[in-house]
């Protein structure tokens, strides 16, 4: 069985939970949340630069940018507790974006949404890689942004705002075809993996032509209501514990491996963490060659990110490795990604 791409499903309950409404934006993509954020930002408060992380991805620079927004960044390195943000006091931005990296929350990060807070500058917490981990940095944001195409198979995302209405709201009904394209390469690929006599790059077509779609157009669109829904019956409580027997056994397992080849990128995962990932730092003439040797093997650990250029995060955007960890596979499968990893560190380190 192939590990890791897109997802095709979600851990669904019978029961229904309600969804706080206050404050909250249901929109298409996390894009469109943060390019949102700018929106009501810009109307509210007249900014017009924004301070954002130099580790980071396109897509979440071009709704600030596209905004005319004047976009700087602080750089990102690793350090001993995870990462380390390393702002300029006087960088003279009027908002800033922060965030907790692959689902592992840092009390720096408290501390910089406090700080920034206090010298009258907006904060935007992005919490797409931290959805589901407690952080108190929510209780110093203006803005939180949510996205759950990341954790499981949605079309849905949000923006909140912490005190005060919405300036601005999502002016467009869902992008259909978008969302035709996402359904039609997850019902595709789950039918796939069950054995359907389906070629491989019929669902990667589909969910690559939903993604161009989205490249090109993500602005003001609404939620999907069937993902708004499935998201009221999430077994998260399943997701959570799933996520953290995994990590905890890819932890076990990279501890048997030399540190100087691979090592965590976080010494340990905090209790109240539920990792999007467990991110690793390799040795950077090796990552390419292990993550070729893993795709071989049919298992798909991405990247984050390409280079967008921001200047720095430069030890991270080089030798940064995300391992699966996610509520679709079980013990046996980390097992499965640890000894696929040992096994060429032993014969090509």
């Amino acid at each position: 069985m192939e590990l890791g791409s897109e997802f095709w499903d979600l851990p669904l309950q019978e029961k229904e939970e309600i969804f706080p409404e206050t404050g909250t934006q249901f929109v298409l993509s996390g894009r469109t949340a943060l390019e949102l954020t700018g929106r009501d930002l810009i109307k509210e408060r007249h900014i017009r630069s924004i301070y954002l992380p130099s580790y980071c991805c396109d897509s979440m620079i071009h709704p600030f940018s596209g905004l005319g927004l004047e976009v700087r960044f602080y750089d990102v390195q690793p350090g001993r507790e995870g990462i380390c943000r390393l702002l300029k006091k006087d960088h003279g931005c009027d908002a800033v974006l922060l965030l907790d990296y692959f689902g592992f929350s840092q009390e720096e990060t408290v501390y910089l949404a406090e700080s920034e807070q206090a010298r009258g500058r907006a904060v935007i917490l992005d919490c797409v890689q931290s959805l589901y981990s407690d952080s108190r940095a929510r209780n110093h944001s203006d803005y939180v942004i949510a996205s759950w195409r990341k954790w499981f198979f949605s079309c849905a995302a949000a923006a909140i705002k912490c005190t005060g209405e919405w300036k601005t709201g999502p002016v467009k009904p869902p992008l259909g075809e978008y969302i035709r394209l996402r359904r039609e390469g997850a019902k595709t690929k789950a039918a796939w993996l069950n054995g359907a006599a389906l070629e491989k790059q019929v669902f990667l077509d589909a969910f690559a032509g939903a993604e161009e779609l989205l490249d090109g157009d993500y602005s003001g669109y609404e939620a999907d209501q069937k993902s708004l829904s499935d998201l009221s019956r999430l077994d998260l409580p399943f997701l959570k514990e799933r996520r953290k027997e995994n990590a905890g056994e890819l932890y076990r397992g990279l501890s048997e491996i030399d540190s100087s080849l691979i090592r965590p990128l976080f010494p340990k995962l905090g209790e109240g963490n539920v990792p999007l990932f467990v991110p690793v730092l390799v040795k950077d003439s090796l990552r390419a060659s292990l993550r070729r040797c893993l795709i071989q093997n049919r298992i798909y650990c991405p990247v984050h990110w390409p280079d967008p250029g921001t200047g720095g995060g430069a030890e991270l955007y080089a030798g940064e490795l995300s391992l699966l960890c996610d509520q679709r596979y079980d013990r046996a499968d980390m097992k499965r990604q640890i000894n696929t990893i040992k096994e060429y560190l032993d014969h090509h380190a």
